[in-house]
């Protein structure tokens, strides 16, 4: 399986060399936020994530959860079930993330042509997987973000890299 393919540069402010950051050859990993309650798809998509070059800043198995996460980390990216444990399901704690961190949102759920498809396509995320999910769509999904945050934010090269 291919890795992120990295273009994004710097992902958040401090992360150059300007500013005092450091600075290295290698692209910036995406940060990304998983959100899924059962354990097992959980542990699996975290790895799926690591294997493709993204850096998961956390994980949760409650909208509540991870709405604080997310606070606390912004994460670039948020990979989300819709039927969480907790009383928030994974589209309002969603609705509430993209409000507050604007993070891209990829969908990863049993119920993908279900009654919430709307709720979802609502959110205009980058992408919903059906579970079982195979680790080519999400890589997929993830350069589709990281080539998105590109054109918001501008390829920024690292410092003593040549145009």
């Amino acid at each position: 399986m291919d890795r992120y393919d990295g273009t994004s540069g710097p992902s958040r402010p401090g992360d150059s060399a300007e500013s005092g950051g450091t600075t290295s050859s290698r692209p910036a990993m995406p940060r990304v936020l998983v959100v899924e309650d059962q354990a097992l798809i959980a542990l699996a998509l975290v790895a799926d994530l690591a294997a493709i070059g993204c850096e998961v800043v956390g994980r949760a198995a409650s909208g509540e959860a991870a709405v604080e996460l997310a606070r606390r980390h912004a994460p670039d990216i948020l990979v989300m079930d819709i039927h969480l444990a907790g009383r928030m399901d994974g589209i309002a704690a969603a609705n509430l993330i993209k409000a507050e961190c604007a993070p891209r949102i990829i969908f990863v759920t049993a119920y993908a042509d279900g009654p919430d498809r709307a709720r979802m396509e609502a959110l205009r995320p980058v992408a919903i997987l059906g579970k079982p999910y195979h680790p080519n769509e999400l890589n997929l999904a993830i350069n589709v973000c990281a080539r998105q945050r590109v054109r918001r934010h501008g390829y920024q090269p690292a410092a003593g890299t040549a145009d």
